[in-house]
């Protein structure tokens, strides 16, 4: 199936006789710049209607996140409401339920019991982003801390406070010494920035945790790959390298993850790292949404001309992750962010050529440069031919990052916050934005232990796959009581009489569970008398 059959419309006009409509799907930084350059650039003859559909009402910098970790940014700092800066530009805040091509109609959804929204179109925009897959790396989709969302980081944040937490006052050496690891999964520009700003602001703050050694603190980066940002040019990165390196953090380079469960990671080499903290920088993968639309997929992003047009479709456009545009070397353009804005802005002027009968312009971007930060003082950059590292290259950095920004406001908010950081302690303040999953899987290797005798419980489980053992200290003698397989249940005695544990769990073979927190499932039984009397049964 192609758009062959559908032709943009006639000059000043859109379906049904009414203002042409540009729906723009996706609230990135592509999609936003898309917006933004369409609302300033039509005159009243274009009779032009912009819509953008994002789920959340802000642009979110992702660039600016890991500073949220160490507490140099706030959230809202990484956060610029849409109706801010797109004036004349039509928001729905709904999911995309239905994309139609052919039909030139998209079907929006709230997620709740409301109706949906049908959208006509005359011309598409895809700008969807991409997703966070990890599928192929067993157990990560589990137990990785994930860092797509503001939540992710926010909760990221709460986490490492939460291991300082409990470490400073854990008595057993090998649990403090998981709670003192944390392992993070990729060596790109979100993987190193992440793994410093963490670094620093675990480190940092050990001076409210006297009873926690400097020494006992393990910073862990892993990547397949042989160096790290592979941006940027050898030198540089090995300079980076080195900094990282002396200030505590393990660069185990040449080798992937393999495995991963609630207490511990297993790399290809078969080596194994005890840790409650694993944080994923891997795995993007294509957006579903696309996955059903009749287009070819690239690489996993949707193929484009020269002029950002979808192969076969000549009324939508890709832009930013979705797009694969080809450069002159015939090789996609990369998915990066000053390619993102390029792109939008593009086919912004590129529709409006369209909507006027004048020809389209391909798509070129000139490189100009990458800049990372390590951390509020240090940064390396590579920019129209200057090598830069250290604070210079952090100061460049962030004017870049204001340059970009989208308001002035946005820049003196960022601006002054920086500055007022580098003057103040940073704290150790968790700002709790909610409470865990109702239903959580989890994933444990044959030996491990599930829940132990004498604990406080917090969990009921439901096993998916694999067989535990439950074993109860007699007279000092470890006892096996039973084994337990697919389908059955433990955990619900000592939170229906809120005890302590009375036996432990304990890993046969490789087991994934479903875990139901103490609240959920005190809700579940409370108003299920059917699932009370099934729980109190208790396993035959």
């Amino acid at each position: 199936m192609t758009g062959s059959n559908f032709p943009p419309p006639p000059a000043g006009e859109g379906q049904g006789g009414g203002p042409r409509r540009v729906v723009i799907l996706g609230g990135g930084h592509a999609g936003v710049r898309c917006a933004q350059q369409l609302a300033r650039s039509r005159r009243p003859s274009d009779n032009l209607e912009i819509v953008l559909v994002s789920r959340e009402n802000v642009e979110v910098w992702h660039g600016l996140m890991p500073q949220i970790l160490s507490g140099v940014l706030q959230p809202q700092h990484v956060l610029v409401p849409l109706r801010e800066f797109l004036a004349g530009v039509r928001v729905y805040t709904y999911g995309i339920e239905d994309i139609d091509l052919k039909g030139q109609r998209v079907t929006l959804s709230r997620g709740d019991e409301s109706r949906q929204i049908t959208l006509d179109f005359d011309y598409l925009v895809l700008a969807l982003g991409s997703i966070t897959d990890l599928s192929r790396f067993r157990g990560l989709q589990e137990h990785g801390l994930q860092t797509k969302t503001i939540g992710d980081f926010i909760y990221l944040r709460n986490h490492l406070i939460d291991m300082l937490e409990t470490a400073a006052v854990e008595p057993d050496a090998e649990e403090r010494g998981r709670l003192l690891t944390v392992v993070i999964a990729g060596a790109g520009f979100a993987g190193i920035e992440i793994a410093s700003e963490a670094n620093e602001f675990i480190r940092s703050s050990l001076r409210f945790y006297p009873s926690i050694d400097p020494r006992e603190i393990r910073v862990i980066e892993v990547d397949i790959l042989t160096r790290i940002l592979p941006a940027f040019e050898t030198r540089l990165a090995d300079r980076a390298m080195r900094r990282m390196r002396g200030r505590g953090i393990d660069l185990r380079l040449g080798v992937g993850l393999s495995d991963a469960t609630a207490g511990a990671v297993t790399l290809a080499n078969g080596e194994r790292i005890l840790t409650r903290s694993i944080i994923v920088t891997v795995g993007v993968g294509t957006n579903p949404l696309l996955t059903r639309l009749p287009v070819q997929i690239v690489r996993g992003r949707v193929k484009c001309d020269e002029f950002c047009r979808v192969d076969g479709w000549p009324n939508v456009y890709a832009v930013g992750d979705n797009a694969a545009v080809p450069s002159p070397s015939g090789d996609p353009y990369p998915a990066m962010l000053l390619v993102a804005f390029t792109e939008g802005r593009q086919v912004a002027a590129n529709l409006l050529a369209a909507m006027r009968g004048q020809s389209p312009q391909p798509f070129h971007f000139r490189r100009f440069g990458d800049v990372a930060l390590l951390s509020r003082g240090y940064g390396l950059a590579q920019v129209r031919g200057m090598k830069l590292y250290g604070w210079p290259a952090a100061v460049l950095a962030r004017g870049l990052f204001l340059t970009y920004m989208p308001t002035w406001r946005r820049r003196f908010a960022l601006l002054l916050h920086w500055w007022s950081s580098a003057i103040f302690r940073r704290d150790i303040s968790q700002l709790r934005m909610g409470r865990s999953d109702a239903v959580v899987p989890m994933r444990f290797s044959a030996g491990e232990m599930i829940v132990r005798e004498g604990d406080i419980a917090s969990r009921f489980y439901v096993i998916t796959s694999g067989e535990v053992e439950v074993l109860q200290q007699v007279a000092g003698v470890e006892r096996s009581l039973r084994r337990l397989g697919p389908g059955r249940h433990f955990g619900e005695l000592a939170l229906l009489h809120n005890s302590k544990r009375t036996a432990s769990v304990r890993a046969v073979t490789d087991t994934t569970l479903l875990a139901i927190a103490r609240q959920d499932f005190a809700s579940l039984v409370g108003n299920m008398p059917e699932l009370q009397e099934a729980v109190q049964k208790g396993p035959d």
